[in-house]
């Protein structure tokens, strides 16, 4: 299957980016049919992510674990059981000398 990327220039530093596009408890604030998310601990390699998202009308969940993480600049992980497996990746670049981020 075809990755599929996006990416969006933000005016805040990445150091405060990128605690909010690696949080799960707000991946609703910013993606469409995220019902909720939380962690299993703190964000590290191996931690688990459980997000329900809204999909043909019902509640799906599914559990994904953190395999990268390198504050502020990545964040990767990959689903493990549920109807979505996928394969994440994140990606914060600072821009504008560290005043505004790059996210992929």
């Amino acid at each position: 299957m075809s990755p599929i990327e996006s990416s969006v220039d933000i005016a805040r530093p990445p150091g405060d980016v990128f605690p909010y596009v690696t949080d799960p408890s707000r991946f609703g604030e910013w993606q469409a049919g995220v019902v909720s998310g939380h962690t299993d601990g703190e964000p590290a390699v191996g931690t688990r992510c459980v997000t329900t998202r809204r999909i043909g009308g019902a509640d799906r969940t599914s559990t994904s674990e953190i395999t990268e993480i390198s504050p502020p600049t990545s964040w990767a992980m990959r689903g493990i059981d549920g109807p979505i497996r996928a394969v994440m990746k994140v990606s914060v670049e600072p821009r504008q000398n560290g005043e505004q981020s790059h996210v992929t």
